[in-house]
């Protein structure tokens, strides 16, 4: 599965990453970035309150172009995908990164240490980019065949895209949402500010889709491009935009979308039992309390 269709399997879990930032307007500044540049900017004192979610991530470990059901327990560092073995990768505090950093159709397990910067990923080494309060991102963002690794800086509404630039597009209490193009061959920087239930996706009109308290969930749920989504906790619904609202899940579920065979899901992590709930799919269990589903 290539790059580009990050979005067609992928989860979310409510990683609550410290904000620290005076808002700023969106806008878009482009330039050189160096591999050290990510850490170079001070981190500001004005407080600036919120989780942020961390971003959907591809999940096929196995390469079958499916979702896999996998999850990170911090308290050991160990990493469980199903009809694999386990493998201790990781500290508390960590946060999992697990993508295909080495271009070969398979998930890497990777995490992002938010006290030093360091992505550490499996089979590669690891590469300092970033600084504490980061919001890891990486993804295809040129439209090559690899990805680049980039971190979303709330703090002062920047992308740093390792090899590629920075980009100056969110401000505080948004949420990275990187997007596929229209093209379908690379992704954007994108942000969901749930003040005002907005959507501002680069290059593209801001589209108001969702409410404070949305967790935005943007995927293929039907034919060939992404839709903007967000799942609502009060209520456990599903807004598809395009498609309409879908109750799924109950109160205290992560969404997780994917697919995980015929097609693209709905589905959802649960974390008081650790079941993985697909709609019009199998009910797995798969991980406990505390595991954070990647």
């Amino acid at each position: 599965m290539s790059w580009t269709h990050r979005a067609s399997a992928r989860r979310t879990s409510l990683l609550a990453v410290a904000v620290l930032t005076a808002a700023l307007p969106v806008g878009a500044v482009a330039g050189p970035l160096s591999a050290a540049s990510a850490s170079a900017v001070a981190p500001a004192t004005v407080s600036c309150p919120g989780p942020t979610p961390a971003p959907i991530r591809l999940r096929d470990f196995n390469g079958d172009g499916r979702t896999d059901f996998a999850v990170f327990r911090p308290s050991t560092g160990v990493w469980y995908v199903s009809g694999l073995p386990a493998v201790q990768y990781g500290a508390n505090g960590d946060i999992p990164v697990a993508a295909d950093y080495n271009g070969d159709g398979r998930t890497d397990l990777a995490v992002f240490r938010p006290s030093n910067g360091t992505w550490y990923i499996r089979g590669v080494g690891k590469i300092q980019y970033g600084q504490a309060g980061d919001v890891p991102m990486e993804g295809n963002y040129t439209g090559t065949s690899h990805l680049q690794l980039a971190v979303f800086r709330p703090s002062n509404g920047v992308w740093y895209i390792r090899g590629f630039g920075v980009v100056q597009w969110g401000e505080c209490g948004d949420l990275p949402v990187a997007i596929n193009a229209p093209t379908g061959s690379k992704l954007v920087p994108a942000v969901f500010r749930p003040s005002t239930g907005i959507w501002y996706v680069k290059g593209v009109k801001p589209v108001q889709y969702g409410t404070s308290g949305d967790i935005p969930v943007s995927h293929r749920y039907v034919g060939t491009t992404e839709q903007l989504a967000v799942f609502r906790p009060s209520n456990s619904t599903w807004y598809i935009r395009g498609v309409g609202a879908i109750a799924f899940g109950v109160t205290g579920d992560l969404p997780a979308p994917g697919n995980y065979g015929g097609g693209n899901h709905i589905a959802t992590f649960r974390p008081s039992d650790g079941t993985w709930n697909v709609r019009n799919g199998p009910t797995v269990q798969w991980g406990t309390d505390g595991d954070i589903p990647v």
